[in-house]
């Protein structure tokens, strides 16, 4: 167990791994980003790839709805890594003022 490693009633609590790991969200935010940049721009300046006929219409009647929707979700993305990042960061911090405040009552108390 890690020095910061916290546990209770069965699980247990390693916050400073739980802060470090928190950290590697943001990089991946970051590719995120670029990555639906790359594919928004590709497929706006690349028009209507399933063409104009009676089956490209049939295609892009059933397809384009949930391609859009799907498009539109993974530019959420990076967002919601970027909360999951803050949310670890914070548990992390709860995790450890917790210890703090447990130490301190207990060096008070022997005193």
């Amino acid at each position: 167990m890690h020095a910061d490693a916290y546990e209770a009633d069965g699980y247990e609590v390693d916050a400073e791994t739980l802060a470090t790991r928190a950290t590697q969200f943001e990089p991946l935010s970051g590719r995120l980003t670029k990555i639906h940049q790359t594919l928004a721009d590709a497929l706006s300046t690349g028009g209507a790839c399933w063409g104009g006929d009676a089956v490209g219409q049939s295609f892009a009647s059933v397809h384009t709805g949930p391609a859009d929707d799907a498009l539109t979700r993974l530019s959420g993305l990076p967002g919601r890594l970027t909360t999951v990042s803050t949310r670890l960061t914070d548990t992390a911090n709860t995790y450890r003022a917790g210890e703090d405040s447990a130490t301190e009552h207990v060096k008070a108390a022997e005193q």
